[in-house]
């Protein structure tokens, strides 16, 4: 009987799990098809800062204090509630009335689904969001609900989804807004489609996370769409407590001087251009850490394996020229029954070739079945050169191997001619054999024939002339032939 160490209600609990908007699993805008260990109870706390200028004219700026706290909570693994009250505080400048400032406070529910899985996990979410004019204010006819999908796969996520949005209702009589307060109120007149995708990194204590997030709104007169793009990193203080930071850009709908002077600004959920800022992450309960409990178990012993070594060689030599001087960067390939393996020839023309398998032995019985061995070196320019020998276990030594420069084709240069006008024949083939190497005449009669050196039957052909056959020598100089043709 063995005694084997099982984790028990108190065994080790999974890593701490990187938080996001509404204290879940995800980032800035982009979650993930994912949840908390069950019975985990999370909170997250974000504050920052923001800033965009020019948007209701050159000389108009808003900053942008943004406080988020959420709270969140897993009764399984698979399913997740979160509660997270979002909070913004915008500063305007440069567009009349000067000072007109406010706060804005919204409520929003959200319930994840996300099945654990193996490598792909597949995850939905259900958002309720409770928009007020004025925090702490609801208006019910205003409450606007979302659903996404997420797909995560070794830490990237891609989301998507649909907004019904009614915020717009909130708001009496949106001409009698000054025109900051349309911007801030962060209300939309329209519905939206939604995506993002998103990569999340651990970095053992640290973790780091980049995404990129778009509401397209949709609608008769919808304008333009908001874009997002941020990054956020952060380091898990103990598995309690992390700490992180943020940044992100956002570019939202133009505004024209036209729309300004109009004062018809459509209601859409303006965000500054830069915004960064900290946050905390808390979680509690869920799985806890502990000593493994020890139980016994009732195993079946195993048949016991023959022990087995695989047995190898390495073969060593050198490559030189004919001369004898080392060849520097001769590729050395050597070649067995089932492996093959190659090497390099260094500045003083030598090459190793490790490890190569040659056999096996077996609870002590060495069995040498594949030792023979086929040595070839080749190098551009360079005749291949080969031996063949016959591998022992441990160092084997090579013939050297010579690379034999490769010998250049010769070349037959030849005229035709009218034997009795001695007139050039223009279109007459010549033919070389064996190798049928065969080039036509020019207007000029000549003719120019590339062959590897060697003794050939040139053959001339041409219509309205007999056939001429002469003998060929090629060699390393240029061969000269003329031909003298009858009718």
């Amino acid at each position: 009987m063995d005694v084997v160490a099982t984790p028990g209600a108190d065994g080790p609990a999974e890593p701490a799990p990187n938080l996001g908007y509404g204290a879940m699993p995800g980032g800035l805008h982009v979650g993930a098809a994912a949840t908390l260990p069950a019975g985990t109870f999370a909170v997250a706390a974000l504050g920052g800062f923001g800033f965009r200028s020019g948007l209701l004219g050159d000389d108009h700026s808003f900053t942008r204090g943004i406080g988020d706290l959420a709270f969140a909570y897993a009764p399984t693994s698979s399913l997740l509630f979160a509660l997270s009250f979002d909070g913004r505080y915008d500063k305007h400048s440069g567009v009349a009335p000067e000072g007109d400032d406010g706060y804005v406070g919204d409520p929003h529910l959200m319930i994840r689904f996300a099945p654990p899985a193996k490598n792909v996990r597949f995850g939905g979410q259900l958002g309720v969001w409770f928009p007020g004019k004025d925090a702490p204010s609801v208006a019910a006819s205003a409450i606007s609900v979302d659903a996404r999908g997420f797909l995560t796969l070794s830490g990237f996520t891609v989301s998507a989804g649909f907004r019904l949005d009614n915020s717009a209702k909130s708001v009496d009589n949106a001409q009698m807004l000054t025109l900051q307060d349309r911007v801030s109120l962060g209300v939309s007149s329209f519905h939206a489609v939604l995506a993002g995708a998103r990569y999340e990194k651990s970095l053992g204590k640290a973790f780091v996370g980049v995404e990129g997030s778009a509401e397209l709104f949709v609608g008769s007169g919808a304008p333009g769409q908001i874009v997002r793009g941020g990054a956020m990193a952060g380091v898990h203080v103990n598995r309690q407590l992390s700490l992180l930071v943020f940044a992100e850009a956002a570019a939202v709908p133009s505004i024209s001087a036209a729309d300004v002077a109009a004062n018809d600004i459509k209601l859409v959920p303006y965000e500054p251009l830069l915004t960064g800022g900290l946050g905390l992450q808390g979680r509690f309960g869920g799985p806890k850490e502990g000593r493994a409990k020890a139980e016994p178990k009732i195993t079946e012993n195993t048949v016991k394996k023959p022990v087995e070594v695989v047995e190898s060689a390495d073969v060593s030599g050198d490559v030189v020229d004919p001369s004898g001087k080392p060849v520097v960067g001769a590729k050395v390939n050597v070649r067995l029954k089932n492996h093959s393996g190659t090497g390099l020839t260094d500045d003083k023309g030598r090459y190793t070739v490790k490890d190569l398998p040659i056999g096996k032995t077996v609870d002590g019985a060495t069995t040498l079945d594949d030792t023979g061995a086929e040595v070839e070196a080749t190098l551009d320019g360079k005749k291949p050169a080969k031996v063949t020998l016959t591998l022992g276990k441990g160092g084997n030594s090579v013939p050297k191997l010579t690379l034999e420069p490769l010998v250049q084709p010769g070349q037959v240069v030849a005229v035709v001619r009218n034997g009795a006008s001695g007139k050039p024949i223009a279109g007459a083939v010549i033919t070389l054999e064996p190798g049928g190497y065969t080039a036509t005449s020019n207007a000029e009669g000549q003719v120019t024939i590339e062959a590897p050196h060697g003794t050939y039957k040139a053959r001339c052909v041409v219509a309205g002339y007999k056939e001429m056959t002469i003998e060929v020598v090629v060699s390393e100089v240029v061969t000269v032939k003329n031909f003298e043709l009858r009718k």
